[in-house]
Order: C-alpha cells, then sequence, then structure tokens
C-alpha cells in the first residue's frame, strides 16, 4: 500500500524532471480584444482577419456545433477531432488555453465556461455544468516536497490525458490528472491535484488528502503547465500560418509548422514522402509508416491524429489494427519508436517522452516492441512495453518498461515501474 504523499513524491520527481534544465519565461495573458465565434467564416482562423500573433486555431477535423453559442479568446489551439458541442448551452474559452486531440467538451445547464491558460490534453472530457480555471487563489502554496511557499500569479489548470470533469468546478491552479474524475457539484480547490485513476465525488475529498484522492500543488507542476501552454501558443500561431499559406496544409496527412522545437516537414508512407490533403485522418510532420498508404487506408479505422509536431521523429512498424480515435504525439525533444504487428484499440493514447531515472529524465524513450495489444482508452507515456505484452482497457504504463509478454489488467494505473500501482476508479 503507497501513501498519498509517497505517490506523490515520485509523480512530482518524474514531472519536475522534465523540466530542468529548461528555463520557461511566463508571459502575462493577453487580454483579447474581443470573442470569437468559430462559425464557418472564421474557421479554421478565428478571427479570419486576425494576426498570426492573436489569431485562434481550430483544426478542420474539430466538430463545432452551434458555433455561436461558442466563443474563443485570443491564441486558442484547437486540435484535430477535438469536439465542442454547444447544442443545448453556451461554451465559453478564454485566451491562451488549449483543446488537444479527441477533447470532448459538452454544455448543459449553464454551460461550460473555461478560463485563461487552461491545459485540455488529449482525450479529455467535460461535460454538463462545469468552470474551469475561472477562479481560485494564485498562492501562497507550500511544495510538499521542497517545503517552500510559492505562488502562480498568472495561473494555468491541467485537465490531464483522458480524465473527465462532470459538472463540477475545477479553480486555477490545479491538475486533474491522467484517467482520474471529478464529478458534479465538486469544486476542486486551487493548489490541489488529483491523484491518476482516483473518482472525487465530494468536496471533503477534493480537500483532505488524508483520503487519498488529492495532494498539494507543486512548483514542478506549475513549470511543466507553463512549458505545455507555450507550445500549444505556438502550435495556435504555426497552423495559422500554414493555413493562410494554402488552407489544404492544414488537412489530411501534412506538414507540421515550423517552430523553436520542430522543424516542419511531411510524412513518409511506405518509403514514399507523403502529402496527401484529402486523407480522412490527419497525419502530420516527421512520422515514418511502413505500411503502404494504400494498406494504411485499409488497416486504420477514423478520427485519428499521428501528430508529430512537437517530438519527433515516429518510426512505426507495420500495423496490425488501428481503431477509431488513436492519437500519436510526444514530448519536444523526444520521439516514438512502434514496432510491427501492433494493435491499437479505440482511444488509444501513445505519448513519447524519457524515462525518469534517479531523478533525472535522461532514460529510454517511449517505445513499444512488436506483437502488443492496447486496450480500449489505455494510455502509454514516456515507458517502453516488451514484446507480446498487452495492456487492458482504460489502463496507463507510465515511467516503466515492461518485461517482454507483461499484461497489465484492465483499469489499472502502473507507473515507475511497478512501485505506484492505483486502480482507476471508475
Amino acid at each position: 500500500m503507497f501513501k498519498p504523499r509517497t505517490i506523490f513524491s515520485a509523480l512530482a520527481a518524474i514531472i519536475l524532471a522534465l523540466v530542468i534544465g529548461t528555463q520557461i519565461y511566463k508571459q502575462p495573458a493577453v487580454a483579447s480584444g474581443g470573442v470569437c465565434n468559430p462559425t464557418v467564416a472564421n474557421l479554421p482562423i478565428c478571427p479570419s482577419t486576425a494576426p498570426s500573433e492573436t489569431a485562434s486555431f481550430i483544426d478542420p477535423t474539430a466538430t463545432i456545433t452551434n458555433p455561436t453559442n461558442i466563443s474563443l479568446g485570443e491564441k486558442v489551439y484547437v486540435a484535430p477531432f477535438a469536439e465542442l458541442n454547444a447544442n443545448t448551452a453556451p461554451i465559453s474559452i478564454a485566451a491562451d488555453s488549449n483543446v488537444q486531440e479527441q477533447v470532448k467538451i459538452t454544455a448543459s445547464g449553464t454551460g461550460v465556461e473555461i478560463g485563461p491558460r487552461v491545459i485540455m490534453a488529449h482525450m479529455a472530457t467535460i461535460k454538463g455544468a462545469a468552470k474551469i480555471g475561472t477562479q481560485g487563489s494564485t498562492g501562497p502554496f507550500t511544495d510538499p516536497i521542497t517545503n517552500t511557499q510559492f505562488n502562480n500569479d498568472i495561473p494555468e489548470t491541467f485537465l490531464a490525458f483522458n480524465c473527465e470533469v462532470d459538472g463540477a468546478t475545477i479553480e486555477r491552479n490545479t491538475v486533474v490528472n491522467f484517467l482520474s474524475r471529478v464529478g458534479p457539484g465538486v469544486t476542486l480547490p486551487a493548489g490541489k491535484v488529483v491523484l491518476p485513476g482516483k473518482n472525487v465525488t465530494t468536496n471533503l475529498e477534493a480537500t483532505s488528502g488524508t483520503l487519498g484522492k488529492v495532494v498539494n500543488l507543486t512548483q514542478a507542476d506549475v513549470a511543466l503547465m507553463e512549458g505545455v501552454i507555450e507550445v500549444n501558443q505556438a502550435f495556435a500561431k504555426g497552423y495559422t500560418e500554414l493555413a493562410r499559406a494554402d488552407l489544404s496544409n492544414v488537412q489530411g496527412i501534412n506538414y507540421a509548422p515550423v517552430t523553436s522545437f520542430n522543424s516542419g516537414g511531411l510524412p513518409q508512407i511506405g518509403g514514399n514522402v507523403t502529402r496527401d490533403p484529402n486523407f480522412r485522418n490527419r497525419i502530420i510532420g516527421n512520422i515514418i509508416l511502413q505500411d503502404s498508404l494504400a494498406t494504411l487506408s485499409n488497416k486504420i479505422g477514423n478520427r485519428i491524429s499521428l501528430r508529430a509536431d512537437e517530438g519527433q521523429p515516429f518510426n512505426v512498424g507495420t500495423i496490425a489494427g488501428m481503431a477509431n480515435d488513436v492519437v500519436f504525439h510526444a514530448l519536444a525533444t523526444t520521439s516514438l519508436t512502434l514496432g510491427n504487428n501492433i494493435g491499437y484499440g479505440p482511444r488509444v493514447l501513445i505519448h513519447g517522452g524519457r524515462q525518469v531515472v534517479n531523478g533525472v529524465a535522461n532514460g529510454p524513450e517511449t517505445r513499444i516492441d512488436d506483437s502488443v495489444g492496447l486496450g480500449p482508452n489505455s494510455v502509454i507515456f514516456r515507458s517502453v512495453l516488451g514484446t507480446r505484452s498487452a495492456v487492458g482497457r482504460k489502463s496507463a504504463v507510465f515511467n516503466s518498461t515492461l518485461a517482454p509478454r507483461t499484461a497489465i489488467g484492465s483499469r489499472t494505473i502502473y507507473a515507475d515501474n511497478g512501485n505506484i500501482i492505483l486502480p482507476v476508479e471508475w
């Protein structure tokens, strides 16, 4: 049995390693000169006449329902196959926030209000009447790792991979971790981090660390969030510039934008550099796929985003099968290596990053060897999976190396090479 603080300390050390040696220059959010409704006239650049430095960008594959009931501030990035549904209630997203792949926002009641500098990471779900990052303290907070006090006066809010916020209020300076949930009527107060896989259903669970659902925010958490915001601001600008040059540049199989962390470029498919704006999925940047384009089209489903616009290259072997809604992405300066005959279930996320070894992120990069099976809604991050391994439904493998033929069951968080094992509670 691992105590919450022990789990938190291990996870915080991993996050801290992501930002060691990287200096983040934090700029205040620029106040919007007005909101933009992502109507047809304002797609994919919102507003259509905005300069690239302040424009918001909505990938053409994103689903926008009732756009006059949706408002975006400046420098918002909406990634491939995100869904914003304001059919029965409004959605507002303030400046410098991002809506990553497969994120689903479905507003009801009084609507969904998302403040500035909110990260909605791959496959997060927000539904009901929810408020994210619109209120809450900026400090002081006490870092449980260093036992020092700190403020975060230009705050962020982080909804991590495959989490859910259902009719809750998530204050700024918080993290809802991967595969965790905050339920209806709950307020997650500033300075709190929901542990991976936890289901927070009461305000007491959201505030009391003794119940094992939440722990305290660290300076490492803040540094990580700042870096994610900076990257996604660059995406809003970079994809806007690609679209302005030629609208077909932001469709199908195509270029990554040139940024400080990525040199751009096109995918290689079956040995050929490929650009196909008419392809039904988004395959972006320096990704090398062994299957031919015709074979690939037959093997993979729909609403798939393989996006090498931050970390790269991605080297992908022959695919056994890929269901709908799969996402590949990677941290800057890291790559992905995926072997032959891998089966990718629906809503699988594979994210590149280096493992933390002895407190430093200089270990192996994300790699999956041959003949591995990945169950629906599974998350692989900063990990190596040996040949013929399997990961069950709604599970995560984080900062770990799995030996060949290892099986991870369903609804399991497996982290730090088995030093942390938690159930997914919902």
